[in-house]
């Protein structure tokens, strides 16, 4: 589960941050107005009448009369209550601090450890920690936290006891104990602290990749913090630990008073501009102690020129105080090589790079230029005894087709086996003819030769790409996804006709023209329809025999997710006889197909390890089908009028491939954040998908729903006002298909 939360913005002065200890305001009505939310909280978390009246008292207040009544009622509640509140509400007194989920070794020691970050003890008494499913038990708390002190709360207690002798301040009961017991996932999961009243005090939704440190993820360290004052909810805020086995009950190993900031996620206008367009080129940046500055560093030939980024709503930048800062630059002429990186620095001159390691890792692009018409034209996940390397092994391939006119080097361009990954193997110098082929061995074995990755490929379905250098944008040239594929059964292109799908082929053709290859498979998915923009009761798909015999369908499966295989199984005796189409519907399927082009159907033998079909469709239009024409063929088409349990016939466009290189989804801060009523919440889509933003309270209580639809690719920003909701900690969550990201906020009034 890819998961990411909202950060404090370090750039609006009245922030208060969630683990500060100071309250920074510029006015005493500002004051006034995070006191009078500090009393009314009071009253819920603590039963403090006395609060609730003084709350009121001021509430009924005009601005003229803040300032004396203000300071006549403090004289009646002491500035202690006060900054007890202030604690309460946006300290985070006890932290989760180290998260040890994929321990290496076959036994997975997972275990969770806590800090109390504030100034006093904590009495732990009914408070629980549990993951993101509430029907798992709790694990339920008890004890005194002294000030600073360490809790350790592992799976299973004995066997952490064994790796970790010399660490006594472990909890006795663990989360691994009871009939719903529940483990902390090795590729995403949630851990949530709530307190004895049933107030949620602490999330952590982690994840084994992205913006998350993967070191943490089986090879030995743990997730540490790296300050308990830091915002948890962020990725950046973690490292993976510098120990081996992490840090369990004592002070991280990866601590620091003041971390340098972060840059990251930039992206630009137009990836391959002609000679008359100006990019902007974006990036998020934050601190958080503060920025000082962000510059767009750009070479046109001459060394590295500082511009500075601006986060104001203007000159390409698309909403002012989202910590996404931009700058223009400007048209060049046709044929310039443009180099950018861009830099954040913070207020004691630290700095963090977007790309990383820049200037020697850099972005660019040239004016004017078109990428060469190269294929993935064929691959093969599991080689058992199709073809053996130089080094005489059965290893995985991906065989490159120079579909152009002209010979096109390749040196400095990359393979890849994830469409979002455009920099996974950088191939040699070597030059592909027109109409010639290459074969690149996906081995993971880069010490037999040039022509040898660094990757291998999943038979579990994944996908296989090439990218361009990155002097020229760094572009996708060409790239496709596949289904499960069985020993020896290759998946790749009948023909190098424009819009063909790639389908599973019988007899693999390493370095060869796949038009003599023999389909594995007699049935294939023919036809489809989802009507709606998300699905509706009436999809359906059409299976087809195109072979020459009867085919039994019997326990064979249907899906539109490569990790759950076996969501719809074919009942017995389903026989399909030469050249007859077999029609199954939503309703019977249990499940829809996606308009927004974020699905695939699978098509699986009984044993749901072989594929029979695979097909990684774009977006959908209303009342239109898409399909193979003629039935069987490998050419896809949209059908105006569709022929559902029929031949497939009078097609009215050719289908569009995807061709968007998919990047991951960004869920930026809220801003303001504290705010009072409304504030704005942004996020990026890399393609288009169904998208749900809901806003949920401290008990997980889904108050407003604000965007439940599809959506385009591209940035999308949101307002939400909480004008007629009370004032308190609030999350925002953005789920688009399989991923959620979560963000932190304060509403104060």
């Amino acid at each position: 589960m890819n998961k990411n939360y909202q950060i404090q913005h370090d750039m609006n002065l009245n922030t208060i941050k969630k683990k500060s200890k100071m309250l920074s305001v510029h006015s005493v009505t500002s004051m006034v107005n995070i006191f009078l939310c500090i009393l009314r909280n009071l009253c819920g978390l603590c039963g403090f009448s006395p609060a609730f009246s003084v709350a009121n008292k001021l509430s009924g207040l005009n601005s003229s009369g803040y300032q004396e009544s203000f300071m006549k009622i403090l004289k009646s509640v002491s500035f202690f209550a006060m900054i007890m509140v202030v604690q309460v509400l946006f300290a985070g007194d006890v932290t989760i601090n180290e998260i040890m989920y994929n321990s290496p070794g076959d036994t997975d020691i997972e275990w969770v450890e806590l800090i109390n970050n504030s100034a006093s003890a904590v009495d732990l008494s009914e408070w629980y920690l549990i993951d993101d499913n509430n029907d798992h038990t709790h694990c339920t708390l008890s004890g005194t936290l002294a000030s600073g002190g360490y809790l350790v709360v592992a799976r299973i207690v004995n066997q952490f006891h064994t790796t970790y002798p010399t660490v006594t301040n472990v909890f006795s009961i663990g989360f691994g104990a009871g009939a719903d017991a529940w483990s902390l996932s090795n590729s995403g999961d949630a851990v949530r602290l709530f307190d004895g009243s049933g107030q949620l005090r602490d999330i952590v939704e982690y994840q084994d990749g992205g913006d998350w440190p993967s070191g943490a993820d089986g090879s030995g360290p743990s997730l540490e913090l790296l300050n308990p004052n830091y915002e948890n909810a962020l990725p950046t805020a973690w490292r993976s630990s510098s120990i081996a086995t992490g840090t369990p009950g004592k002070v991280n190993s990866v601590y620091t008073v003041n971390a340098a900031p972060v840059c990251k996620d930039g992206f630009c206008s137009v990836d391959l501009p002609t000679h008359s367009e100006n990019v902007a080129v974006s990036a998020f940046a934050y601190d958080h102690e503060g920025l000082n500055s962000i510059h767009l560093m750009v070479n046109t030939g001459y060394g590295y020129m500082a511009n500075l980024m601006k986060d104001d709503g203007l000159n390409g930048d698309a909403v002012s105080g989202d910590s996404i800062f931009t700058a223009v630059i400007p048209a060049r002429n046709s044929g310039a090589l443009v180099k950018y990186y861009v830099i954040a620095t913070d207020l004691i001159g630290q700095t963090d790079t977007w790309p990383n390691n820049a200037p020697t890792e850099y972005m660019a692009y040239t004016v004017d230029y078109a990428p060469p018409a190269l294929m993935i034209t064929e691959a093969m996940a599991s080689n058992q005894s199709t073809k053996k390397d130089g080094a005489g092994e059965y290893d995985d391939w991906l065989e490159i087709y120079n579909n152009d006119s002209r010979t096109v080097n390749l040196a400095g361009m990359f393979v890849s086996s994830s469409l979002g990954n455009s920099q996974a193997f950088e191939l040699p110098d070597v030059d592909l003819d027109p109409g010639k082929y290459l074969l690149v061995w996906a081995d993971d074995d880069t010490d037999q030769g040039n022509l040898h990755t660094d990757f291998k490929l999943s038979a579990s379905g994944e996908d296989v790409a090439i990218f361009e250098t990155i002097n020229h944008g760094n572009v996708l040239i060409h790239g496709w996804s596949y289904g499960v594929m069985a020993p020896d059964i290759s998946m790749g292109f009948p023909s190098t006709l424009s819009h063909t799908a790639p389908e599973y082929l019988q007899t693999p053709t390493p370095g060869a023209s796949n038009e003599t290859s023999e389909l594995f498979s007699d049935v294939c998915i023919n036809e489809f329809q989802s009507t709606s923009n998300f699905g509706g009761t009436d999809d359906w798909v059409e299976i087809y025999n195109r072979g020459n015999n009867a085919f039994d369908l019997s326990g064979s499966f249907l899906s539109d997710d490569l990790d759950k295989l076996s969501k719809w199984t074919f009942p017995a005796n389903t026989i399909l006889q030469k050249g007859e189409h077999l029609v199954i519907y939503e309703d019977a399927l249990g499940f829809s197909f996606s308009s927004t082009g974020d699905e695939v159907i699978v098509l699986t033998k009984a044993d749901s390890t072989t594929g029979l079909d695979y097909f990684d469709y774009g977006e959908q239009t209303a009342d239109h089908s898409q399909g193979r024409c003629p039935d069987g063929a490998s050419r896809w088409y949209f059908f105006a009028n569709p022929t559902k349990g029929e031949a497939n016939a009078n097609p009215s466009s050719l289908e569009n491939r995807k061709s968007v290189l998919p990047k991951e989804i960004c869920l930026y801060p809220n801003y303001p954040n504290p705010f009072n009523p409304s504030t704005t919440i942004s996020f990026l889509l890399p393609s288009e998908q169904k998208v749900r933003l809901a806003i949920y309270d401290m008990l997980g209580k889904e108050v407003t729903l604000v965007a439940d639809g599809k959506l385009n690719s591209g940035k999308h920003t949101f307002r939400w006002n909480a004008e007629n909701q009370p004032c308190g900690i609030y999350f925002y969550r953005l789920t688009a298909g399989n991923v959620r990201k979560t963000g932190k906020m304060i509403l104060l009034k």
